[in-house]
């Protein structure tokens, strides 16, 4: 009987294979791991897949990552491989930038002003300095799950929520939430998402895509800009699309 054919990502085969040296001990509990580009001589692959994998192996226990002071191995790692059910960070950073515009533009010709008036009071909820980083996340969430209702498409609404979901579980993504001010995400929230707003306020479908599609891609840059901090050849390897996107603005 035929099974069917799993396509494993690159970056989940190497984190599964510098899983298991881990296991066998090759690395010591606590001990640092080796540089990206040292892994990258090793196994062949591209210094975005060895990040991807690095991600990957943090959130399966493998490994904890200092800042500024890299990645280590976990002091207590798992016996047996661990599958985390979630997509590569830059899959799912990706993937948000090729759906999120067009239901962006989806949702141009259908709102209403209600709708118009709840997405106005989470911009000014984002910018709000009393709130909590917490508070301001949920604001951030409502906004986009909103757009994805105003398409009365449930799966698109299941999509967004989806990618919530999965962003919040990355530590990576929480490291990057937690190095930025409320100054930073109020001037982040109210040009990027105010811009989104105006061209939904028009029914400007093309509008709000380029708007969604300009906040998707600045929501990328952090994690650039860190690369670049990070490694003096940052820009002589491939990043993901959303990040090449990024560099050409």
């Amino acid at each position: 009987m035929l099974t069917s054919i799993i396509q494993t990502p690159r970056y989940r085969l190497v984190a599964d294979q510098i899983a298991e040296r881990i296991r066998a001990g090759d690395f010591e509990p606590g001990s640092k791991m080796p540089a990206d580009k040292d892994l990258v001589a090793q196994l062949g692959v591209s210094r975005t897949t060895v990040r991807e994998a690095m991600i990957a192996l943090e959130l399966m226990g493998y490994v904890v990552t200092r800042f500024g002071a890299g990645a280590f191995v976990a002091n207590v790692v798992p016996a047996a491989p661990v599958d985390t059910g979630l997509p590569g960070y830059f899959e799912l950073v990706e993937a948000r930038y090729v759906i999120e515009p067009e239901i962006a533009a989806a949702a141009a010709t259908q709102i209403d002003a209600g709708t118009i008036a709840h997405l106005e009071r989470c911009v000014e909820g984002m910018c709000d300095p009393t709130l909590s980083l917490l508070q301001i996340e949920a604001y951030d969430r409502d906004f986009h799950l909103t757009i994805a209702r105003a398409t009365g498409n449930s799966v698109l609404v299941t999509i967004v929520d989806d990618f919530w979901r999965a962003r919040t579980r990355f530590p990576e993504w929480t490291r990057l939430s937690n190095r930025r001010d409320v100054e930073d995400i109020a001037r982040f929230s109210r040009d990027e998402h105010a811009a989104i707003v105006t061209a939904l306020r028009a029914g400007d479908a093309n509008g709000a895509r380029v708007a969604m599609r300009d906040h998707c891609v600045n929501s990328g840059k952090p994690m650039l800009e860190r690369w670049r901090e990070q490694e003096a050849d940052a820009g002589q390897r491939p990043i993901p699309l959303i990040l090449k996107e990024a560099t050409e603005r």
